[in-house]
Parts: structure tokens; sequence; C-alpha cells
């Protein structure tokens, strides 16, 4: 089968799990190929990393019709059997290449978005129960649509961990201080003013308590601002854009989101699962589905900040059990979230759709 990816985005948050997934799909046999904006990292990093990539150049301002003509030259010229899409604006141009080349649609749902850049797809796979819930209140028919999670390499993604290496001391942390990571854009709906004001009630609690934020975005200057004015700059490290997660992931005692918005299902929750760290989260929506409060991790409201001390509190004060907790969620995040176990559920989607068109 000829697969291809389309993805109207020139920084992608979650190109391992993406990579890792085409490369399944790979050892399951099919020819993928990729088409990406060539302005971005995400275009160069495939040409780095040896994928089959193909540069498409797209205006944002607006719907790009010579876009979707040259993307539907692209189908035709490479005899594609599927088009998967992802993200909302490459659903909507994707949807339409796809039928002037006569090629079915499928279109990844990553967040909780409106319905109507996906209704020229084929198939809808939400990533998350949540996002399909969402899209049912909508009035999306529920046979239109199957929840397939987000995969991940689970053996690469333990191979990532470099032994040696110390990303602790690349931040100033020493054996002694217990480390929050949040990892995440710095834009409103991640909520990193609510984890800024909890810190010092944790500091007070934990005087040896760090927070390393890990993301960038429009709001740092704002969030800088006001760890000095909550006299918490000093155990704040705002370390913007890293790529190598897993040494990141290596150097926290407990991983915290602090999201207001609601979250499709946060790729860095997988990962910080299967890294076996403590999880302290908001309840939003997504979320829930890995981390069931005091089993699997902790769940404040959103917006709460003293909750989200509480949580954090009792996270570094028992160990023993915030290590159960993070083993549990190593364990259904292994199982549910398998890469090969997401290409096979696409597999038969994609063999459900040709299979109709044929009989069509």
């Amino acid at each position: 089968m000829k697969i291809l990816h389309f993805i109207n985005n020139i920084n992608l948050s979650w190109y391992t799990m993406f990579t890792d997934t085409i490369k399944a799909q790979q050892r399951r046999g099919h020819e993928v190929w990729t088409v990406f904006p060539p302005a971005g990292i995400n275009y160069r990093r495939m040409v780095d990393d040896g994928f089959r990539v193909i540069p498409l150049p797209v205006r944002s301002s607006k719907f790009d019709y010579f876009a979707a003509w040259r993307l539907s030259r692209i189908l035709r010229d490479k005899k594609i059997d599927i088009l998967h899409t992802h993200l909302t604006s490459s659903a909507l141009l994707g949807s339409a290449a796809a039928r002037w080349a006569g090629v079915p649609c499928v279109a990844s749902v990553l967040k909780m978005t409106k319905k109507r850049r996906y209704m020229r797809c084929d198939k809808l796979l939400p990533c998350s129960n949540a996002v399909m819930d969402d899209l049912l209140e909508q009035g999306v028919p529920r046979e239109f649509m199957r929840r397939i999670y987000t995969g991940i390499d689970i053996r690469s993604f333990n191979d990532g961990f470099k032994p040696g290496c110390n990303a602790r001391e690349e931040f100033g942390f020493g054996p002694e201080h217990s480390v929050l990571g949040t990892i995440a854009r710095l834009v409103p709906m991640k909520g990193h003013e609510v984890l800024l004001d909890a810190m010092p009630k944790i500091k007070a609690k934990h005087p040896e308590s760090r927070l390393l934020i890990v993301g960038d975005g429009e709001l740092r200057p704002a969030l800088e601002k006001q760890a000095k004015h909550l006299g918490v700059d000093d155990v704040t490290v705002f370390a913007g854009t890293r790529y190598d997660l897993q040494n990141i992931l290596a150097a926290v005692n407990v991983v915290v989101m602090s999201s207001v918005g609601k979250e499709g299902l946060p790729v860095i929750l997988v990962q910080a699962c299967l890294a076996a760290c403590p999880t302290v989260m908001t309840d939003v929506a997504g979320i829930r589905e890995i981390i069931h409060n005091g089993e699997t991790g902790l769940l404040t409201p959103p917006g709460d900040p003293d909750s989200l001390a509480n949580a954090v509190d009792y996270i570094l004060s028992d160990p023993q059990k915030a290590t159960r907790m993070a083993r549990a969620a190593r364990e259904f995040v292994a199982r549910e979230f398998d890469v090969n176990y997401t290409a096979g559920q696409m597999d038969e989607e994609y063999i459900q759709l040709l299979t109709g068109r044929r009989a069509g």
C-alpha cells in the first residue's frame, strides 16, 4: 500500500511519535511518503532522517487552492492509495486534494476543534476518547470515526536514554534537589502561570525543589517576570525548546502539567509515563484517560495553584507511593500506545476504505 502523510505545520512537537508511526508502517510493508511545508524545521529533519519527503509551500492566511492542486498532482504521480492528514488546516486542504485525485482521505484529529474542517474527509481518527466525545457532541456520526491513540516505539524510546548523560548538571541541579519538570509550549492554554503561582508554597515546604520549564512561546517574557515577582526565579530554569526529551525526563523527579484548556491528549504525558516519571496533572479532558487520580498519578482542578502545590507536596513527601503510581502508568501506556498496535489499527481503516471504494 502507498500511504502519504500530509502535515501543514512547520514545527511539529510530536515529531518522534509521528516518525515512529511511519517506521511501523514501513515495517508492515507499506511505501510511505510525507509532505511538509519547506520553511520550517520539520521538513529539514525529515530529509536528514532519510524519509521520503516532498516540499509543499502553503499559504496560511486562507485556503490555498494552488497548494491543494499541487498535492492532488503528487497523489496521482506517486499513485498513492491513502492520504492521511494531521491537524485542521491539513485536513481541509488535503481532503480537497484527495477528492480531485480520487484517493480516500483519513484525518487524525489531535485536539478539540470544530468539525467543519474535517467533514470532507472519509474517516476521522480522534487521538483520544475526549476528542471523539467532543466531535460526537457536534453531531459527527460515530461510524465516521475510530479512536486511535498516537503510538510510540517503546523500545526506541527506552533506547533514547543515554547512559552517563547528566542533564541535571547542565541546569545546575544537584542530587539533593527535587526537580519539577513541565514540558509544553508557553501559551495560555498550558497554564504555566498557575504552576508558578504554586511554586512559593512548594518552595516553602520543600526548599530543595526546583522548577524546570521546557518549551518556548509568546508568554515567556511574562512568565519570567512572574517568576521574579513571586520570588521563585532563583529556583526556576527556563530551558527553551529541547529535542532530547528522554534526557530531560531523566533529569526530573516529577512531571507537572497545569493546563487550563481542553487537551486532546498531550504527547509529553505519554512520554513521561513511559519514563516512569511520577505525574501531577490538571483534570482536563484527554489527560484523565491516562491519569486516574491516586492510581497512575494525581489530578488537580485546573486554575487552582493551592491544589497543585498540595499534589506536588504529596508526591515529594511519599516517594514510594509516587513510584507505584508511575509504574502503573507505564504499564498502561506501554500496552495502549505501542506504535505497532497503532499502525495495525490504521491498516484496518485504510483497507476498509479501499475495499469499500473498490466495491462501490
